[in-house]
């Protein structure tokens, strides 16, 4: 029965890697929707100014 109280939850390693990649992450995300965001109003643009000729 000891055996059972004594066991601890499962350490996990080090986050300081994972923590940078998570930051990571999240910049290239915000540089790709930046960069979508862009395209679609570029591309809606263009098509708005070729309707209107």
């Amino acid at each position: 029965m000891k055996d059972l109280d004594s066991k601890k939850p499962a350490k996990y390693a080090d986050s300081s890697i994972s923590d940078k990649a998570f930051k990571n992450m999240i910049i290239w995300f915000a540089i790709y929707c930046g960069l979508f965001c862009i395209g679609v109003i570029f591309f809606v643009g263009a098509d708005q100014n070729y309707l209107l000729q």
